[in-house]
């Protein structure tokens, strides 16, 4: 005979999941309705945690973003999956002018880290390298810097904070 887990409360969930990361207003309302947690109540606590500063999305966004960038995605997927976690278009364009990333090279930092290499005349070289990096979220211009700038020689003084823009 096992014991049955007594139903957790909607409150003491969404605590749990804001004391492990920052969580967008969406993310919590979709985690909260997997649990079956749905309803005017549930908005009326989200607003509550928000007003109190539990819960915030500029905060999210900041941190997201400064993750994402860290991890080498560029501004195109990044403002994609922001998006998608109910941020507006307006406070994600803010947060990007105002953090100050040099996407072009967070660009060459993912590039390096996944190849370190010219593609020379080589165009499917080439071709896989620009792909990867389109799929990472970058445009045009910043994958043809980062391949342009090339691999790092020798010589070249590395430092981390430097190639992903957080200096």
């Amino acid at each position: 005979m096992g014991f049955k887990k007594p139903p957790r409360d909607y409150k003491i969930i969404a605590m749990d999941l804001l004391a492990r990361r920052e969580h967008s207003r969406r993310e919590l309302i979709d985690k909260l309705k997997l649990r079956e947690f749905e309803g005017e109540e549930v908005e009326e606590y989200l607003d509550r945690l928000a007003e109190r500063g539990l819960q915030s999305d500029q905060r999210f966004a900041e941190s997201f973003i400064r993750q994402r960038s860290t991890n080498g995605y560029g501004p195109l997927r990044v403002r994609q999956e922001l998006r998608k976690k109910g941020i507006e278009d307006s406070a994600i364009s803010h947060h990007f002018e105002t953090m100050g990333i040099d996407w072009f090279q967070v660009a060459v930092s993912a590039w390096r880290k996944k190849y370190n290499q010219a593609p020379g005349s080589d165009m499917k070289l080439r071709a896989k390298q620009t792909r990867f990096l389109q799929y990472r979220g970058f445009d045009f211009d910043m994958i043809n810097h980062a391949i342009e700038t090339g691999p790092l020689s020798q010589n070249d003084d590395y430092n981390f904070d430097d190639d992903f823009g957080l200096s």
